[in-house]
């Protein structure tokens, strides 16, 4: 079987209906199309167990049947796709340096998103623009797409507090984070609606995992390049404990550079190289325009990246030598044309490492770049209501 399939096993156990149908839900967000008799081979449920779990879906509208394929062998087959307008998702992202809340539907469509930029994350600034961009979202949903409004994620870096000397900024103004739980303050503005938080780089792999590459590999390790260095561990289709504070949590690996260690976080950051360019008179949203950047730009990017990759690389090794994916995704807040920059280095870095005792690992780029954040935020109440559950045992084959 396609190792992409094996986290779509399902169960005919007793007590694990919720389990089948995200099984199949998830199987239909990453195949399109299916017929009842396809996800029955895939899945390993009888025929029996999916026809009635497909009464349920078609019941309360979670699936499209598609039109009939002809010319197979055997009775026509009628194909089922999910109904976008099954579920409604909003997420809010609360970046170092830029705030998202957008509006997806239940194939993971952005259907709306308003952001904002800033130098630093202040409290009041953050809440009154939420609260003004949910109050457009409400507006632009009809009642029943209201009703069908499954919850609110939040996606945030820990610690926004402790970054005040990083922002160059009064630590009194970060010091408001520590004050307020903002679960809450997002209840109140929204108290009918469900309301859950997770750190912003495991939301970004959500994305991933929904909707880019990850869709198609059960397990794989996941790097994104923000304002800070980040990663999440994907197993058997899951994010392993994502709940867990420090979890994946890449940026505190040891790194030796010749002359003392220092964490991943300190040399792998995009934050040293966007304080290195406003230094030196340079814009950092250079960083994200696909465009050729300007001669002195490129070369502080290569010299930052020389050092950062250098030491994500020993972080893979370290990382596969304790669990082996055997696959690398990354992603980040980098234009496509640094990115793929990246991903070239990074290969030929890792093609001279020496593997023994282990297996190489593959490369691969995100397919979600800038916006990995913002819509695994929204993603986030689909992943509570519709993701598989780590505790639940796998039919074997």
């Amino acid at each position: 079987m396609d190792a992409a399939l094996q986290s779509h096993l399902g169960s005919n156990q007793g007590g694990l209906k919720q389990y089948n149908e995200n099984t199949i839900i998830g199987l239909l967000r990453q195949q399109g199309p299916l017929s009842k008799a396809e996800i029955a081979r895939i899945t390993h449920l009888t025929p029996q167990t999916v026809s009635l779990i497909f009464k349920r879906f078609i019941s309360n509208n979670v699936v499209i049947q598609e039109e009939y394929i002809y010319g197979k062998m055997g009775q026509p087959s009628a194909p089922f796709s999910l109904n976008p307008e099954a579920a409604f998702s909003v997420g809010i992202s609360i970046g170092r340096h830029q705030l998202d809340i957008s509006l997806i539907d239940f194939n993971c469509k952005n259907l709306k998103q308003y952001s904002l930029r800033y130098e630093y994350p202040n409290v009041p600034v953050v809440l009154k623009k939420i609260t003004q961009s949910l109050e457009k979202i409400f507006d632009y949903m009809s009642s029943e797409q209201k009703q069908r409004l499954v919850g609110i994620g939040i996606a945030q870096p820990d610690k926004l507090s402790k970054w005040a000397e990083v922002f160059g900024v009064d630590t009194n103004i970060l010091s408001k984070w520590d004050d307020i739980n903002i679960i809450d303050e997002i209840k109140v503005i929204a108290p009918q609606y469900e309301v859950s938080r997770m750190n912003d780089v495991p939301a970004a792999c959500l994305a991933e995992m929904f909707i880019g590459n990850g869709n198609n590999h059960p397990n794989f390790l996941y790097i994104y390049f923000g304002a800070f260095i980040g990663g999440a561990i994907v197993l058997n289709g899951q994010l392993f404990n994502p709940d867990l504070k420090y979890t994946s949590s890449i940026g505190t690996i040891p790194i030796n550079l010749g002359s003392g260690y220092k964490q991943l976080l300190e040399i792998a950051s995009l934050n040293s190289l966007e304080q290195d360019l406003k230094k030196n008179g340079y814009d950092s949203k250079l960083l994200i325009m696909e465009k050729e950047l300007p001669t002195e730009v490129q070369r502080m990017f290569d010299s930052w990246a020389e050092q950062a990759l250098e030491g994500i690389k020993w972080s893979i090794l370290s990382i596969n030598s304790v669990i082996n994916t055997n696959l690398v995704i990354f992603d980040g807040h980098l234009s496509e044309n640094l990115l793929n920059e990246i991903n070239l280095k990074l290969k030929n870095l890792l093609k001279d490492l020496k593997w023994e005792g282990t297996e190489p690992v593959s490369l691969e780029k995100g397919t979600i770049g800038i916006n990995a954040r913002a819509i695994g935020s929204a993603i986030i109440p689909f992943n509570n209501l519709y993701g598989l559950s780590q505790s639940t045992l796998l039919k074997k084959n």
